[in-house]
């Protein structure tokens, strides 16, 4: 017999079981994206409808597995609409009597695209019951009163909430918040569940439903999330009011506000909560960002010393730490030890998730959900720190390798504002590899995600990167029409360094242009400031260097020599290279 021996797999039934689950998780949420792009008037609604049934289902003491059901189903409750005709489904105003009558059938579509087993049925049934009301004047099957599911009630008065206080093709505004609470009141007993529209009113008063609404928006529109969780703030009186303090947090870090971030994390702190160790991981950054490094490192001792205590997540974030830590210390061994020993822990965490042979499909997914998105930003990041140690290092394609697999992360996990900051990570290598038309395309890109975003501090770094491309693509007009949109919004800068990384593209372009003598005394001046960091110091001396070329070549060789020791210190290869190559051909000369 010739040709290759069959190579054999064997799976014992655990496996099986957790793979045909892993499937399924996978599946439920590709059908909810495909949902989401398909309507870009319902985008999110099935994910805030899910949030809010959920909190609901909290009041009512529902058990583990009720909830986990909940959100699956609430998160699937419309997946049927993708068998509705675009035509029908987009179509402004009034429809007609056959096209309403197809639009009520997708909660029976729902079925037919998720299977009838048996095994969700209790999914199903929430799904296909969630438009009937207590009058028998819903649809498909027009049940009455508790002959609804209790699933189905729950998610009917979140689903009516949000697509109410939602904008919507066929209609010319949405409601407020305030009309559609007087709405649901006044439905009570005729349409939805009294204690159901009691406890949602209750939640909506208390600054839950602002919460929930803050968690869909952090990844949409930062500056809203933030806005949502002041006001959530401003009227929680629950006891895991901690999770609020915790998000403000996360959400000041991310517009660069660590002062008032660590305010609030304190506070959430002194509850001494379910969230304690995650708020101290947070803590720790908030000091990082203010120039604390130390802080990174004491946080790791802390964690290393009581782990026992601590879940496995918060114990990967503290490694994240680290692995920042030794980063900007500048001992990239070490830091590359670390970021090893994290890969290992995230393969760990995926071989000891918190699961057991007796959840069944819903309280997995749940979990998976829940875990998933927990250890996927933490991912995201470790990924963009290690592609910038790879630059460091000069291995720029690995460096990429790794800003490709931050980037798979934030498409899938709808990171808009994380994707535009990996993308410019992928141009500026693009940029040191001198292939400047893929540099161009992905600087592009990184702008327009900006742009979506409305984040003028990521359009300032784009629009520098963009002028510093054209530049070397000797596009001189378009260089300087993106210097100047950068230096207008110099302002929205989070960092002094990015401050000063804007004179060096300015400098750099004078320098292009021929006018190196005209801005010799500014760098210089530049450089006897403080306030930011060795490696804008060297790309300073670079400056300098350059400039003093045709100037005065001892002083231009003394400049490329101190910004050459500079970059040995730090180890940043690309630019050890660059200062040798114009000490080399200058000295020629």
């Amino acid at each position: 017999m010739t040709g290759g021996h069959a190579i054999k797999s064997k799976l014992n039934f655990s496996d099986s079981l957790n793979i045909v689950r892993e499937l399924f998780f996978l599946s439920t949420n590709m059908l909810s994206e495909v949902l989401d792009a398909k309507d870009e008037y319902t985008e999110g609604h099935s994910q805030r409808v899910r949030l809010f049934s959920l909190e609901i289902g909290k009041e009512l003491n529902l058990s583990e597995r009720n909830l986990a059901i909940l959100s699956l189903a609430a998160k699937l409750h419309d997946i049927g609409k993708l068998e509705i005709d675009d035509r029908i489904l987009k179509k402004p105003g009034k429809l007609t009597v056959e096209e309403r009558s197809e639009i009520e059938r997708h909660p029976i579509y729902s079925q037919e695209l998720l299977g009838r087993h048996p095994i969700i049925q209790p999914v199903l049934d929430a799904i296909r019951s969630h438009h009937e009301r207590l009058s028998g004047n819903g649809y498909p099957d027009h049940l009455k009163g508790e002959m609804i599911p209790l699933f189905s009630r729950i998610i009917a008065v979140a689903d009516v909430f949000d697509a109410m206080t939602s904008k919507r093709v066929y209609r010319k505004r949405e409601f407020t918040d305030e009309e559609t609470i007087k709405y649901l009141s006044k439905q009570k007993g005729r349409k939805f569940t009294p204690e159901i529209v009691d406890i949602f009113v209750d939640l909506y008063n208390h600054g839950v439903v602002d919460y929930c609404r803050g968690i869909y928006m952090i990844k949409k529109d930062i500056y809203k999330s933030l806005e949502l969780f002041r006001s959530a703030l401003d009227k929680y009186n629950k006891p895991d009011i901690d999770r609020v303090y915790l998000m403000m947090g996360i959400v000041l870090n991310m517009v660069w506000k660590p002062m008032e971030a660590i305010y609030f994390l304190n506070k959430g702190l002194e509850v001494n909560g379910e969230y304690k160790y995650r708020i101290m991981n947070e803590i720790a950054l908030s000091n990082y960002y203010m120039g604390n490094l130390d802080a990174l490192y004491k946080n790791f001792l802390y964690f290393n010393e009581n782990s026992e205590h601590i879940s496995l997540t918060e114990k990967i974030r503290a490694y994240n730490s680290i692995l920042i830590y030794y980063w900007k210390k500048r001992e990239l061994e070490k830091a590359l030890m670390y970021g090893e020993e994290l890969q290992n822990m995230f393969k760990k965490f995926e071989e000891e998730e918190d699961f057991s042979e007796d959840d069944d499909i819903f309280t997995f997914i749940e979990k998976k959900r829940r875990d998933f998105d927990d250890m996927i930003y933490i991912k995201a990041k470790s990924y963009n720190i290690m592609a910038e140690i790879m630059f460091d290092l000069d291995k720029l394609n690995d460096s990429m390798k790794y800003y490709n697999n931050s980037l798979s992360i934030k498409a899938i996990t709808g990171d808009t504002l994380g994707r535009a900051m990996s993308l410019l990570g992928m141009a500026n290598i693009y940029f040191e590899m001198k292939k400047y038309e893929e540099a161009e395309t992905t600087a592009v890109n990184s702008l327009i995600a900006n742009h979506e975003n409305r984040d003028k501090y990521g359009i300032f770094l784009s629009s520098m990167m963009l002028s510093d491309i054209y530049r070397e693509m000797k596009n001189y007009d378009k260089a300087l029409f993106f210097l100047i949109k950068a230096r207008d919004l110099k302002d929205y800068a989070r960092k002094t360094d990015d401050q000063y990384k804007y004179f060096i593209s300015e400098w750099l372009y004078q320098i292009e242009k021929g006018r190196a003598d005209h801005i010799i005394d500014d760098i210089k001046s530049k450089l006897s400031e403080q306030g930011y960091s060795d490696k804008i110091k060297g790309m300073m001396y670079y400056c300098l260097g350059l400039a003093l070329e045709n100037e005065n070549k001892k002083e231009s060789i003394s400049a490329y020599k101190q910004a050459l020791g500079i970059f040995n210190s730090l180890q940043i290869l690309p630019y050890i290279n660059k200062v040798k190559n114009r000490l080399s051909l200058i000295e020629k000369v």
